[in-house]
């Protein structure tokens, strides 16, 4: 400061080193396909990370669940199940993947959707596919572990898994990892299903393919876990094949036991469903199926937003014309069904019920009313005429469900819609309040069949896959098969609640895993041996279930296995973390004065930083001389011709502690003494 001014002048000195901001440490992202791939206002989401919370707010973004079309189920001659696969062999791992994830303590993460259902899995470029995915986080900076558990199901055209491009993805991951060096990769086993025996070799195969660079940035994870995560199945979605993949005659699965009583089972079933369909089918549009049936008057409501949004009067009566149809049809449909030929005596005895309500006769009565009303009628077409509408319901005529009445004495409805144009005057009619209560009870009466039909279709359904012996195991396989997850979810979940819980220094495991079954396949002590120390050095965690103890993580090692710095991943990560944390402290010194002064802020800071780490455990030590040095200086980490370059080197060095990974009790006797 320039004192030329008399006066009192105040300076304040920084004495106080600034701290160190702690990072955040279990921040995944997950990369994968997803149900929605686009917002709300039609921009896509592929390629962008997204940062979530909690499971529903995954749902309101991307959607929900994966389900296939249909299984097809392999048997042998005597009706064996031989193999279970979806028939377009396709699996979406990533909605119950951050189920679990959630599920076993996880907290924020992002997700980057590469794609929806209908796109095959592949590893793609830097743009697209896989890759493309993680080409994208390499921009956002606060991810700390990559996850991918839609990459087991890359394949090769056989539908088998395809193992180099699972290879080729995963050093791709670790590649990120050991070049940001703020993230750690959480790697999933192509097969990771099978038996640790099986032919197919999915553990050699996974260590051939990850190479050999950078293996400290990431961790592999055997078996894939059988979760409580049960899809639903239904019969419709079971095609049954033979050895040669030709259909099973539904006569031959129809006499499959040779019991009349079970296979009556497969028949009554068939039969429920094909009334089922019936009663939706009487809809021509919309189509209406299980899933959108319920709540009817969202399909009123969609079809009246069509007129409000038409562009044009001929659009405004297109439009208009869809929604009385829709109604209408509703109307029919009961007459139509009643005529139905095989009715099931529990749908002749529903609409029999409903033929009996006057309720219902008046509203129906009413629509036919609402739609001989000269601006109703206008609005369906220009020429539309009474006429046209006694030919439109020609099947109520003197039927019951008019009260016995001809359509053509049922007069007109007296209310003016006129609203100046066609689309005004259609808009009017659309949101009439006759309209509205007309359908809510002629829709009613729809769905009461609909949902009748529906009962007894779960019912037969629900008798076939508990009684029959092929159905029944059919059912059990295939909820199993559907239930298993690559185990990537869970461990990073229990990453996050290891971190939280515990700090980033305390080794992921011996930690039980939620919402979990059994593990594909059971290890012995033997077999992990082979996982956990293996000539190449690349180490696998193994998850176990242990006998009053749950599904247990029981592994804390890198894939550099033989590395004595960075055998494990606690080590490795508290490193990230430290790394991190002490450069994003650092920054504000860039162009500082690479003097004393500096010198001595700099390593304040990061050992009261250090400091705090080893009051908290992570650092081994008796007193912070032992736990971790920091040194910066000239002739100490520089030299003049450092300085004169601009170089400020520090050196920092720890001694991280290290999990007590085998514990040994060694047991001798004693000899008495008295």
């Amino acid at each position: 400061m320039d004192y030329k001014t008399p006066g009192v002048f105040v300076e304040e000195l920084q004495l106080i080193p600034p701290s160190v901001a702690s990072v955040a440490t279990a921040i995944p992202a997950f990369i994968g396909h997803t149900a929605v791939t686009a917002d709300a206002k039609g921009a896509t989401l592929v390629n962008v990370p997204i940062r979530i919370t909690s499971i529903l707010e995954y749902t309101t973004v991307f959607g929900g669940g994966y389900s296939p079309a249909s299984y097809s189920i392999r048997t042998d001659a005597q009706f064996n199940i031989t193999r279970i696969t979806p028939v377009n062999g396709r699996r979406y791992h990533l909605f119950d993947a951050m189920q679990h994830y959630f599920d076993n303590g996880g907290g924020p993460c992002y997700i980057v959707t590469v794609g929806n259902y209908t796109a095959d899995i592949i590893l793609g470029t830097a743009t697209t596919g896989l890759l493309g995915g993680l080409k994208a986080l390499e921009k956002v900076d606060e991810p700390t572990l990559l996850v991918s558990p839609d990459s087991v199901s890359l394949h090769l055209p056989d539908g088998t898994p395809d193992y180099v491009n699972g290879g080729n993805f995963h050093q791709a991951v670790i590649e990120q990892c050991a070049r940001l060096q703020d993230r750690f990769g959480i790697l999933d086993l192509l097969g990771g299903g099978l038996a640790l025996n099986h032919a197919d070799n999915p553990v050699l195969k996974f260590r051939t393919g990850v190479g050999n660079q950078e293996l400290k940035y990431a961790a592999g994870y055997y078996p894939w876990l059988q979760t409580s995560y049960l899809k639903d199945i239904s019969f419709s979605q079971l095609n049954i094949v033979d050895n040669a993949d030709a259909a099973v005659p539904d006569a031959t699965i129809d006499t499959m036991t040779g019991n009349p009583v079970l296979d009556a089972l497969v028949t009554d079933l068939r039969a429920r469903i094909l009334e089922e369909n019936r009663v939706f089918g009487k809809i021509a549009a919309p189509v209406l199926n299980r899933g959108n049936f319920n709540p009817m008057s969202a399909h009123l409501t969609g079809l009246r937003a069509d007129v409000v949004n038409a562009g044009n009067a001929a659009q405004a009566r297109t439009n208009f014309n869809a929604l009385i149809t829709f109604v209408r049809s509703l109307a029919l449909s009961l007459r139509d069904l009643e005529d139905d030929a095989g009715n099931s005596p529990a749908m002749i005895h529903v609409i029999a019920g409903l033929k009996a309500n006057t309720a219902l006769r008046t509203q129906i009565i009413n629509l036919i009313s609402f739609e001989k009303n000269q601006h109703v009628r206008s609005s369906v077409a220009a020429a539309r005429t009474e006429i046209n509408v006694d030919g439109d319901y020609v099947l109520l005529d003197t039927q019951d469900w008019v009260a016995g009445a001809a359509i053509s004495t049922i007069g007109p409805n007296g209310t003016n819609f006129d609203g100046g144009s066609v689309q005004a005057t259609a808009i009017n009619a659309a949101n009439a309040t006759m309209l509205q209560t007309a359908f809510e009870a002629i829709s009613g009466a729809y769905v009461a069949i609909l949902q009748d039909a529906i009962f007894r279709t779960d019912q037969a359904q629900q008798q076939l896959f508990l009684k029959h012996p092929f159905f029944k195991a059919v059912y059990e396989r295939v909820r199993v098969e559907m239930s298993l997850l690559p185990p990537s979810g869970a461990v990073a979940g229990i990453y996050a609640a290891t971190d939280r819980s515990r700090g980033v220094w305390k080794a992921p495991a011996n930690v039980s895993l939620r919402s979990v079954v059994t593990p594909a396949y059971k290890l012995t002590d033997q077999e992990q041996s082979t996982l956990n120390v293996h000539e190449t050095g690349k180490s696998i965690n193994a998850i176990r279930a242990f006998t009053g103890k749950g599904i247990l993580v029981w592994g804390a090692r890198t894939l550099a296995g033989n590395d004595n710095e960075w055998r494990y991943i606690n080590v490795r990560r508290f490193f990230n973390y430290v790394e991190e944390s002490t450069k994003k402290a650092s920054e504000p010194f860039v162009f500082e004065g690479n003097d004393a002064n500096t010198w001595v802020r700099i390593r304040a800071m990061i050992e009261n930083f250090l400091t705090l780490q080893w009051r908290q455990g992570a650092l081994a030590g008796a007193t912070t001389k032992q736990a971790f040095y920091v040194k910066v200086g000239l002739n100490e980490t520089m030299t003049a011709q450092d300085i004169l370059e601009g170089r400020l080197i520090v050196e920092i060095g720890m001694a991280a502690v290290r999990p007590a990974e085998f514990i040994i009790l060694r047991f001798s006797h004693k000899m008495q003494e008295s």
